[in-house]
């Protein structure tokens, strides 16, 4: 029998396996470069080096802020070669959430691009590795040595929201990665007639998936051009163009896709999709069986496990009527525990905590936060550590589990976990501001923020821009709230504490107000027309030449709508993405106009 590539528990040395036993097969598809596996091993190695030679020793962090591209796999990829943990930076973060997460980790160094760099700080107070540095670099004549002892060493830190206003960075160790992808090649295999779709957001650990998965088992990296991760059209296009046989969506990016196909459009190249990061619904599930042959795989786990700990292949024909999260993968241990840290009979609701090969190191300088979240197996003492997940659950048949919700305060919008916590702290630093509150408003991909202040003076738009602005500076897209509604104080409940049931009622107040002068309503005039769909799809005011749909509440799914209304009322064939690009009524007028000039 073979001995597994991963049978030392790491990354590097897999990688390195594979690479030598397979050079030729293709590794990267980026656009019009394909990358060998050869190739991608000759680069990854002369990163690798020059990392060592700039300081990087085994268990050190490396900051790597590229877009989504070749660049950015082979950057991570020599992280882990050179024995240190990459910490993935979002290039769409704004320069304070930037500086912040470079503080924090306390990078030997930051691995970026030429252009990249010059839009940072010349004080970032670390050290700077761009990729054309090592383009230009000659090659080291030396054989390249992988570090010792590395399988219980972190290989990634994946930041995320803290309820305490201060985000968090999870140490995945080489070991918990290893058997993650190997439990997930036992059974979901990919081979080298494979092609796996890289898009998501490396601020999501599935990333891992999309990256080392396809690495350690021979298939091609297919990346989604950088900012198109959420534009159904490309990603349509990429899986047709370039024969792609698996995907991971979040659960959101999903739908989206979906409501993005056209009447009778199938998907029927995939092979298999695996899917998570938010609750998976009956009817989703119907609709993906009904466009596509492929098998949709309902995938749970939070980062401090190590992207995924349980998995439940959904039933076709028929469709199930409840979706499960589905039994605990190879090396995990599972309880669903009451509020006093008991078992719960078989069927009844509680805490779930997970335990085994992928529970994490804990969190990056955070003693307190890791000795909360990870705690002693009340059963059997004797055992590992078990994270306690937050998440609410309960076994629907023997070992099958049902996600019900969480038991606090975080939520999930388009797969992202989110602490109110860190949101409201961060209004709260915003200058004139007494008092903050953020909720979730709208259920499924109708979820959106909505904040609530208290200002120091009475509330203006000014104010609220300011305030808006600040946000926009210092917290990824994502957790900045659609909207800002001022209050002279905050709802009490009769004990005291703020009533949230009377923000969300007023919630619906949120919804951003047209501001400019509505255009002529001239049905053969495309500004009228986009005008006038935009009102509809966003429940908005007539609209005028300048409004923004983004600003005005828009989302990826709102954006669906109005482009395929569009189409309908135009016979136009509008690609999704100038929505994202053109946010303004006459801008995206004018784009449409452009776009369909030469046609």
């Amino acid at each position: 029998m073979e001995t597994p590539l991963d049978a030392a528990h790491r990354l590097d040395t897999a990688l390195l396996a594979r690479w030598a036993a397979h050079p030729t097969h293709q590794a990267i598809v980026d656009g019009d470069d394909i990358l060998l596996a050869g190739e991608v091993r000759d680069r990854a190695v002369h990163t690798a080096t020059l990392l060592r030679e700039r300081g990087v020793r085994p268990g050190d962090r490396v900051a790597v802020l590229l877009e989504r591209s070749a660049d950015f796999v082979i950057a991570v990829t020599a992280v882990v070669l050179a024995g240190g943990a990459h910490v993935a930076i979002d290039t769409a973060n704004p320069g304070e959430r930037v500086q912040f997460l470079l503080d924090d980790s306390e990078p030997r160094l930051l691995l970026t691009s030429a252009a990249l760099r010059a839009t940072l700080p010349d004080d970032l107070g670390t050290a700077v590795l761009t990729v054309e540095e090592c383009a230009e670099a000659p090659a080291s004549a030396g054989e390249f040595t992988p570090a010792p002892d590395l399988a219980d060493s972190p290989a990634v830190i994946i930041y995320t929201s803290g309820s305490t206003g201060r985000p968090k960075g999870s140490l995945l160790s080489h070991r918990g990665v290893s058997a993650r992808l190997r439990s997930l090649q036992n059974s979901h295999p990919i081979d080298d007639g494979d092609r796996v779709l890289h898009h998501t957001a490396c601020t999501f650990d599935m990333f891992l998936v999309e990256v080392y998965w396809p690495l350690l088992h021979g298939a091609a990296i297919v990346v989604a051009a950088p900012g198109r991760q959420r534009d159904p059209d490309h990603l349509a296009r990429l899986i047709r163009e370039q024969r792609v046989t698996t995907v991971w969506w979040v659960v959101s990016l999903l739908e989206l896709f979906l409501l993005a196909l056209r009447p009778g459009e199938r998907v029927d190249g995939l092979r298999q999709a695996l899917t998570g990061g938010e609750a998976l619904s009956p009817e989703l599930v119907r609709r993906f069986h009904s466009r596509s042959d492929a098998t949709l795989s309902n995938l749970y786990g939070p980062s401090e496990c190590t992207m995924y700990c349980t998995a439940w292949v959904c039933p076709r024909d028929p469709d199930p009527a409840t979706v499960l999260i589905g039994s605990a993968i190879e090396d995990t241990t599972l309880r669903v525990l009451d509020e006093q840290g008991r078992p719960v009979a078989p069927g009844e609701p509680g805490e779930l905590y997970i335990g085994g090969v992928g529970v994490s190191l804990g969190y990056h300088n955070r003693p307190e936060l890791t000795a909360e979240r990870f705690v002693k197996d009340p059963v059997d003492p004797a055992a590992g550590l078990l994270y306690r997940s937050g998440d609410l659950v309960r076994e629907h048949t023997p070992g099958q589990l049902e996600y019900l919700g969480r038991v606090d305060r975080q939520i999930k919008i388009r797969g992202f976990r989110i602490e109110p916590g860190e949101i409201e702290g961060t209004i709260r630093t915003a200058p004139g501001v007494r008092q903050a509150a953020v909720i979730a408003h709208g259920t499924g991909p109708e979820t959106r923020l909505v904040g609530f202040v208290v200002l120091d003076e009475d509330g203006t738009d000014l104010s609220l821009l300011s305030v808006s602005t600040h946000l926009a500076d210092r917290l990824p897209a994502h957790m900045v709230p659609a909207a800002l509604i001022p209050l002279d104080h905050f709802p009490l409940t009769p004990n005291g504490k703020l009533d949230h049931a009377v923000l969300t009622t007023r919630a619906e107040e949120a919804l951003p107000a047209a501001t400019g002068s509505a255009c002529a309503q001239d049905a053969s005039d495309l500004v009228s027309v986009i005008a006038d769909i935009w009102s509809e799809v966003l429940g908005a005011g007539p609209l005028g030449p300048a409004d923004d749909f983004f600003a005005l509440g828009g989302d990826s799914f709102r954006a669906i709508r109005a482009v395929r209304e569009l189409e309908a009322r135009t016979g136009l064939q509008v690609p999704m993405h100038l929505v994202f690009e053109a946010s303004e009524v006459a801008e995206f007028a004018a784009a449409i106009a452009e776009e369909t000039a030469g046609r």
